[in-house]
């Protein structure tokens, strides 16, 4: 121990931020594990929260070093690793829980190895067709091909519509959720589920392979997040409403085609159809083997040594033309064809329109009570605050209450009294899988009630006398119609659909047992319906070319409104059922939804249809609640007459400007692939151990003195189905390799309910800061942690979970003899071997929020944790700790918040004097970079603002409230392109506590500060970083009145 505790700081200094970011469990109290935390959804998984002391605090020389070393290797990380985190933001390793009840099986063909749970063996026959269907199109566009199979991983486990694909040093993955009950509502290709996203993520992965070249999959990185889905797109969809049109048009009208602004709630989807518009675009004027050249495209680098990929000399050296000069004559041309597109086409000021005033800026349904008294409105709030919430609006007193939130799915339904409100809502099934089940809830926002469980339902339609609830209910990728008896029978099917079919958009008839509904056939063809429930019969109304979806009954009974897609914008329709004709109610040119037809009503009035014809049409006065987009960044709500009949006349644009919209690829993928299981060459079980995948290894050089040189290096491995990671590192020093090499590895496992993780380690991994200085400490041992997310007393947006430690760990701290107590009873820290277990539970509430960074919105949090060591195994520790810690945000006026937060702590026994209970004299430093509950943290005490000296005991009670004041959205300030200072906040506070020992009060230590501290959300680099700068006094007698300046980087929540 003697000759390790000489180790250079700056060398061993660096493994603690490799473990912190690689998810390999440390030996201090925060360890994380990335592959544990990631698959929770952080909104931000790029946030890291850091401390940078005091400058009164005097660093060694080796600290220092230390320091820069940490900086270079986060540059270095965030450089080449996050983006491939972000591109696995929707894996299966990531997200999904554990799922030890599945048996996995793989299916193999020429090219591909499909590895699926063995329920989905015939959706294996499905996808080998479609994959090497895929393969064989895309080898011959884009001249590419793969040597090694390519893994696809089904799934069903979560109700996702999505896809996600990745090129690993070890190999090409994709992994494809089956099943999902809404993307006939958010897609409108032409052809089946599977057949689309499964083409799709494949031509994101001949894209990657296409442009690899000597730096592997890291050329990757390189391709811009518009083009790669252009070209997915291009090659796999057809130009159409849901994937394109829609939010192109909206965004060149209003002249405004950035997707980056964080102005829009569909800036994603604007993304995607940017990228595909131009990609067309570009075949267009440029032909498809002028797409491939690109494609495979390379530039000399390092005199000759390496030849890459890069986008902007690849587009320019094969086009002749820089990308920008292409991407202003795209915007040209897109200009003049949608603004001579809208030159032809009704606008909403042409309609005699009644606005409807409802909060948020998406409006996803409109549903009138049956008196019409009242509006219920599924909004979203906005793109900075993406919560979806149902709110009940009195039309009358203008008055609204938010009645439920969470990730509702529209349509919802007004119970016939009036009383109560159904919903279809994502939440965790059985296993923990995320599934759409019914809710029930009043109209005053009290009794909310779980109809269903793991049911895959959608579109809650309420019989005429209000005792029973029909839906769209989802088994093994087949959609059939239920009903249940209201209060609470069990659900029961009254349709017998087989195969690949789902349903959605159900309206109950006003006086009949007759349901009109979408039905989505295997092609992907969607068609309205009319179910007679008593004869189990169905007419077809409309065909399947036109993409109509939700349809709503009038109040007679007689017609049908409906949303069409054909367009290329949504627009309404109306059916007259008994007549069989039909009529356009709107042509607008950004599109309207119908979401309901309203009767006779007094705040309408009795007005006369648009046109005498309309008038036979429509009962005067009724009207069709509908959306429509006002522009890029804000839907609007209006109710425009029922008996409206828009211009039929088709507008025409010069095909000089239209060509590109119908451009294809040359080798283009078939829309429908029948089965074929003759091209699965073998079938057998899944071996998940042979599943791992290298998804990087590197070493580089290092170099801080001349004693302190060497080689560093990090390995990754990673399944496909999530069931392990494996990661690894460490140095090797050329001065001393015996003295000075460290190494750390860790492996996670999920094949159980709880996520086991075992790490080993010896390595200079824990610091603190700790009296005037930076302490390191040796460590040498290991720990297994054990986690159990809970899905007791479920609600939106929060998270329980239950996790256990078990740690032994060899402690040596390093630079011991320069030891600086500082202002306090700090005493010199100690080594020696411990041994310990840690219970932690923890239950937290965070809705989505942009700036949550620095200034959340609501949220709260309640953590509980207990550790142990005993003098076993060798220990020279021997203690029992309990800390409790919470926090809640409560509103203040418009956006300014009062933050509270309050933590007590108590222990008996030894710990090593470093890890003390008490005071700080600086704050915490916490790196929480990619975990959410347990973050990596430089010392873990509190510290009362104000106040420059350490207070210890054994007991601890600390409170602090915080009303904090948003400032601006942004400072404008951005340095060297890379650092720019965002959100910006002012707050008050008021900390106070105290610290005693035993059940000595009267000897406690009180302390309480005051001050005020503007807070900021700084961006380097594309990482977020929330500091702080404040300034805080002690408001007690006797402490002093000294105004304390001070500096720190901090989140504004503590878990």
């Amino acid at each position: 121990m003697a000759a390790a505790a000489k180790r250079s700081m700056s060398t061993l200094s660096m493994l603690p931020l490799w473990r912190t970011l690689f998810g390999i469990a440390q030996s201090t109290p925060n360890a994380i594990c990335i592959e544990r935390n990631l698959h929770r959804m952080r909104p931000a998984p790029n946030e890291v929260t850091m401390v940078t002391p005091r400058t009164s605090a005097t660093l060694t020389s080796a600290a220092l070093r230390s320091l820069v070393g940490l900086g270079g290797l986060l540059f270095l990380f965030f450089l080449l690793v996050v983006p491939s985190q972000e591109s696995r933001a929707q894996s299966l390793a990531l997200f999904s829980r554990n799922h030890p009840e599945l048996d996995w099986r793989v299916a193999t063909t020429d090219h591909f190895e499909i590895v699926h749970p063995a329920r989905l063996d015939s959706i294996a026959a499905r996808a080998a067709p479609i994959a090497e269907t895929t393969y064989d199109s895309l080898a011959t566009a884009l001249d590419t091909t793969f040597s090694e199979r390519i893994q696809v991983v089904l799934t069903d486990q979560d109700d996702i519509a999505n896809g996600f694909a990745a090129l690993l040093s070890g190999g090409a993955v994709t992994d494809i959720w089956v099943h999902p009950t809404d993307w006939a509502t958010k897609f409108s290709e032409p052809s089946p589920w599977l057949r689309t996203v499964l083409s799709h993520e494949l031509v994101h992965l001949f894209h990657a392979r296409a442009v690899s070249s000597d730096l592997g999959a890291l050329e990757q990185l390189g391709i811009p997040g518009f083009w790669s889905e252009g070209l997915a797109q291009y090659q796999a969809e057809t130009w159409n409403a849901q994937r394109g049109e829609r939010w192109l048009r909206a965004a060149v009208l209003d002249d405004n085609l950035d997707y980056d602004d964080g102005q829009s709630l569909w800036n994603g989807r604007l993304l995607y159809a940017s990228g595909h518009s131009q990609v067309r675009y570009f075949a267009q004027q440029h032909g498809d083997s002028t797409l491939t050249d690109l494609l495979h495209h390379r530039s000399e680098r390092l005199f000759g040594l390496l030849e890459t990929h890069d986008f902007e000399t690849a587009f320019r050296e094969t086009t002749g033309q820089p990308y920008d000069t292409f991407r202003e004559q795209w915007r040209r041309d897109m200009n003049v064809y949608y603004n001579t597109l809208a030159g032809q086409i009704e606008t909403l000021d042409s309609l005699r329109t009644d606005t409807l005033r409802v909060p948020g800026r998406g409006v996803l349904d409109l549903k009138y009570s049956p008196d019409t008294s009242r509006v219920a409105a599924l909004v979203e709030l906005s793109p900075e605050r993406p919560v979806r919430r149902l709110y009940v609006i009195d039309r009358s007193a203008g008055e609204r209450h938010m009645v439920a939130e969470g990730p509702i799915e529209p349509p919802v339904a007004w119970h016939p009294s009036g009383r109560q409100l159904a919903f279809s809502r994502r939440a965790r099934g059985p296993s923990g899988s995320v599934i759409d089940d019914l809710f029930l809830v009043r109209a005053g926002g009290s009794g909310e009630r779980r109809l269903t469980r793991g049911r895959r339902t959608t579109a809650p339609t309420f019989s005429p006398d209000g005792d029973r609830l029909a839906f769209a209910g989802s088994e093994d990728g087949t959609a059939n119609i239920y009903a249940m008896t209201l209060p609470d029978s069990e659900p029961t099917r009254i349709t017998d659909y087989a195969g690949n079919i789902e349903v959605t958009g159900l309206s109950w008839h006003p006086t009949q047992d007759t349901l009109a509904l979408t039905h989505v056939g295997p092609e992907g063809g969607r068609t309205l319906r009319l179910y007679d429930m008593a004869a189990d019969t169905a007419a077809v109304l409309t065909g399947p070319s036109t993409d109509d979806q939700r349809p709503t009954w009038s109040p007679g009974g007689t017609k049908l409104a409906y949303t069409s897609l054909r367009d290329g914008v949504p627009n309404a329709f109306v059916q007259d059922v008994e007549r069989g004709t039909r009529r356009r109610a709107t042509r607008l040119v950004r599109g309207a939804t119908v979401h309901d037809w309203v009767p006779v009503d007094s705040a309408f009035g009795a007005a006369e249809a648009s046109t005498k014809e309309a008038a036979t049409e429509a009962v005067p006065g009724e009207a069709l609640a509908v959306s429509t987009t006002l522009s890029k960044t804000e839907d609007g709500a209006f109710l425009i007459p029922a008996g409206h009949r828009a211009d039929s006349i088709r507008p025409s644009v010069p095909q000089d400007y239209a060509a590109w919209r119908a451009e294809q690829p040359p080798h283009p993928i078939p829309t429908d692939i029948p089965p074929d299981p003759s091209l699965i060459r073998s079938r057998g079980d899944y071996n998940s151990w042979a599943g791992l995948t290298n998804r990087f290894s590197f070493g580089l050089p290092y170099y801080f003195s001349p004693g302190s040189a060497g080689i560093a290096g990090l390995t990754s491995w990673v399944e496909p189905t999530g069931q392990h990671a494996l990661n690894a590192g460490g140095n090797v020093s050329v001065v001393a390799p015996l003295e000075d090499s460290e190494v750390f590895a860790s492996y996670t496992n999920r094949q159980f309910a709880p996520t086991v993780n075992v790490s080993l380690f010896s390595a200079s991994s824990s610091g603190r800061i700790y009296g005037n200085d930076l302490l390191v400490q040796e460590q040498t041992g290991g720990s297994l942690r054990l986690r159990w997310p809970l899905d007791w007393w479920a609600r939106p947006y929060t998270s329980t979970a239950l996790e256990v430690r078990l740690r032994y760990v060899d402690l040596t701290p390093l630079d011991r003899s320069e030891f600086v107590p500082g202002p306090g009873a700090l005493q010199a820290p100690r080594g020696g071997q411990q041994a310990s277990v840690r219970l932690q539970w923890t239950r937290r509430h965070r809705p989505p929020y942009r700036h949550t960074l620095v200034h959340p919105l609501d949220g709260w949090g309640l953590r509980l944790r207990g550790t142990a060591a005993g003098e076993v195994l060798g220990g020279d520790s021997s203690f029992l700790r309990g800390d409790l810690m919470g926090y809640g945000v409560l509103p203040g006026l418009g956006d300014q918040r009062l933050f509270l937060h309050g933590r007590v702590q108590a222990q008996t026994g030894s710990p090593f004097p470093q890890d003390y209970l008490g005071f700080s004299r600086y704050d915490a430093i916490e790196l929480p970079a990619l975990s959410e509950s347990a973050p990596f943290t430089l010392g873990d005490a509190d510290r009362v603002r104000g106040y420059r000296s350490y207070a210890l005991g054994t007991r601890l009670a600390f409170g602090s409230a915080e009303y904090r004041i948003p400032l601006a959205q942004s400072l404008g300030t951005k340095l060297l392109g890379l650092v720019s200072l965002g959100r910006t906040t002012v707050s008050g506070f008021l900390d106070g506590g105290g610290v005693w020992t035993g059940a000595d009060l009267d000897g406690a230590t009180w302390r309480a500060g005051a001050g005020v501290e503007l807070k900021n959300a700084l961006s380097v680099g594309g990482l977020r970083i929330g500091h702080a700068l404040g300034a805080g006094r002690p408001v007690l007698k006797g402490d002093g009145t000294d105004w304390n300046v001070y500096y720190r980087v901090q989140t504004a929540l503590p878990f």
